[in-house]
């Protein structure tokens, strides 16, 4: 088993920049040149850079160049960016705060929208149980409500209608 990567060894083959969250190769690495960017983007959307053998995903490999420890827990894009890996974009959450930042949008065209015969309902999971929080004439109302839930519930790791279009149902 190979032990663990330290932040000294991660400084010593890579040269991070916050302010655009990509990694650099400080000396040649195999077939990776000084000063190329380091990694390669998968098809799950996060970048990955292999190190000593280990594939590691960018944005914890940023957490540990920055902070000088590997994360705790899980890192969320606060931006749902998977390819912003700036510092500043990335933050510790438990799995169900990092749930919370994730855009879902059903048939309705809302997050937490739901026909009920001839209504819409508005309902939001918290710790494992779902919430009733209302039913409405119109989706947009029920989108409303749904999002006031979201920002009572979920606080900064919100995830409202109001953070991106809708589309149309249907």
């Amino acid at each position: 088993m190979k032990p663990r990567l330290t932040a000294e060894r991660l400084r010593e083959l890579l040269d991070y920049a916050p302010e655009t969250g990509l990694f650099y190769w400080r000396k040649r690495c195999g077939s990776a040149g000084a000063g190329l960017e380091a990694g390669s983007w998968q098809t799950h959307g996060y970048r990955l850079i292999m190190i000593d053998g280990v594939s590691y995903c960018a944005h914890r490999l940023a957490w540990l160049y920055v902070h000088g420890e590997h994360p705790a827990g899980i890192i969320d894009h606060v931006n749902r960016d998977r390819t912003d890996n700036r510092i500043a974009n990335l933050r510790q959450c438990s799995r169900s705060e990092n749930a919370c930042n994730i855009i879902r949008r059903n048939s309705s065209g809302f997050k937490g929208v739901y026909r009920h015969g001839s209504r819409w309902t508005a309902q939001i999971g918290v710790n494992g149980r779902t919430i009733h929080l209302g039913s409405y004439k119109t989706p947009e109302e029920a989108a409303a409500a749904y999002d006031c839930g979201a920002r009572l519930h979920h606080d900064k790791f919100a995830s409202t209608n109001a953070d991106a279009a809708p589309r149309s149902p249907g």
